[in-house]
């Protein structure tokens, strides 16, 4: 596991503290309302909490703040397994509301949101967000959401492989299981990305690039 000095080493192009704010962008995966009240675990409340504070921070920082979901006027693809499963998920959701709570809607410019089809998981695979990272010039990617060992940890996996650095705030992440949680952060997402609390992020962040 790396030391927050090694985390935020402006030196070091594989490290998070390499790249500057505009190079930076902050994902929010999932954090639909169902989710959050219904299936996101013990934690979800407080992820959600601590992902809306960093939100306004990173706002602050001039770091690009994306919102990733599911698309809910789509289908899952013909050959995803449980397909009849998602699309209860889907129908569900489109009853209860489908969107994300206000906590992390306020003062919304400059956020952008993209949608990705029912039974992918990666928001990497969302159509146009890939381009729209390269078009801006984003090398580091944040990542908070709903849920760890779903979205988060396929984002994570998916951003690796796609050569962007990748970073996993650990206390903005839930899960239906906690030990899951604990599990995924502590012996995955450190293999070959970061994970680090909102804190130590904002710590960390704003000393290698204060003033920049």
């Amino acid at each position: 596991m790396a030391t927050l000095a090694a985390t935020f080493n402006t030196a070091d192009e594989t490290a998070p503290g390499h790249y500057g704010p505009s190079q930076t962008a902050l994902l929010l995966l999932d954090f639909h309302t169902m989710f959050v009240q219904e299936y996101g675990g013990p934690s979800a409340r407080a992820a959600l909490k601590v992902a809306a504070t960093l939100r306004t921070w990173v706002k602050s920082m001039g770091i690009q703040v994306i919102h990733c979901l599911n698309d809910t006027n789509a289908l899952p693809f013909p050959t995803c397994k449980d397909i009849g499963m998602f699309t209860n998920v889907i129908a569900s959701m489109n009853s209860y509301g489908s969107g994300e709570p206000a906590e992390i809607l306020g003062g919304t410019d400059g956020d952008v949101t993209f949608a990705r089809r029912p039974g992918i998981v990666s928001a990497l695979k969302s159509p146009g967000l890939e381009d729209f990272l390269q078009q801006k010039g984003i090398k580091s990617l944040v990542l908070t959401g709903l849920s760890t060992s779903g979205c988060v940890m396929r984002t994570a996996v998916t951003a690796t492989d796609a050569e962007f650095v990748t970073t996993v705030i650990s206390d903005a992440c839930a899960d239906q299981d906690d030990s899951i949680h604990d599990w995924i952060v502590g012996k995955i997402l450190n293999d070959r990305g970061y994970a680090v609390t909102a804190a130590e992020f904002q710590e960390g962040f704003a000393k290698a690039h204060d003033g920049k």
